[in-house]
């Protein structure tokens, strides 16, 4: 296995990397997946972008997870083409912008409640992992856009319910555009505001692991509800 390329979505490109070792038969069904920090090593990526492809291809059937033992290649037609079924439109304009939104803060609101009342101490390290990214891209004046969505997608798994993440897996180039373009406006604000921003993320895993789920779902629909007003009002 040769070292991926850098890119800003490094989730991606190490996705696009198991994905073509699958579909070439370098790793074959029932094959079992190189170990977390063997794959980090060998495609030049860190833990957490491992684990969070790892449960992108678990989201779409591409393996199975075995407790203690390992991921295992679990291909077939059928889950391929659901997942290239799945997905919704472009955003073309302002207005689905907003309604992107409310989607978000519809699902993502619910899953958060549902995250603090399951989440597993694994769920919160990978949250915890996530928000300290962000930390780091701030601290780097950089969007970190990929980091972001790994927060949400982290969260919404922590919600032990695959029909929430299955519609997030369903709208990951929306969310990423929404993601993107707050991000990239909130970088030419000041440090006070991308601080209040990351704030709001705080407050989320707070609620989270404290197992809090009325607050973790107004602490998640607060925050997209004020990043649609930080895109459309600009900052409060």
């Amino acid at each position: 296995m040769a070292v991926i390329r850098p890119s800003r979505r490094l989730g991606d490109e190490l996705y696009d990397a198991l994905v073509g070792l699958i579909d070439r038969g370098e790793l074959t069904d029932g094959s079992r997946l190189p170990a977390e920090t063997e794959i980090a090593q060998q495609f030049g990526v860190s833990r957490p972008v491992v684990r969070e492809t790892l449960s992108r291809l678990r989201d779409e059937g591409l393996i199975i997870s075995r407790r203690g033992s390992g991921s295992y290649v679990k291909k077939t037609p059928a889950n391929l083409e659901l997942a290239a079924r799945i997905a919704f439109g472009p955003i073309s304009s302002l207005e689905q912008i907003a309604k992107c939104y409310a989607f978000r803060i519809a699902i993502e609101g619910e899953a958060a409640c549902h995250a603090a009342g399951n989440r597993t101490p694994e769920d919160l390290s990978i949250i915890r992992e996530s928000l300290i990214g962000l930390g780091t891209m701030i601290e780097a004046k950089m969007v970190g856009g990929d980091v972001d969505f790994r927060f949400h997608m982290a969260v919404t798994r922590a919600s032990a319910n695959e029909w929430f993440v299955s519609a997030m897996m369903a709208m990951r180039q929306q969310i990423e555009f929404t993601i993107d373009l707050a991000r990239t406006l909130s970088m030419s604000r000041t440090a006070e505001h991308i601080q209040g921003v990351q704030t709001e993320h705080v407050m989320i895993y707070n609620a989270i692991e404290a197992g809090d789920q009325e607050v973790a779902k107004a602490a998640m629909r607060q925050h997209l509800s004020n990043a649609c007003d930080r895109i459309f009002k600009g900052p409060s």
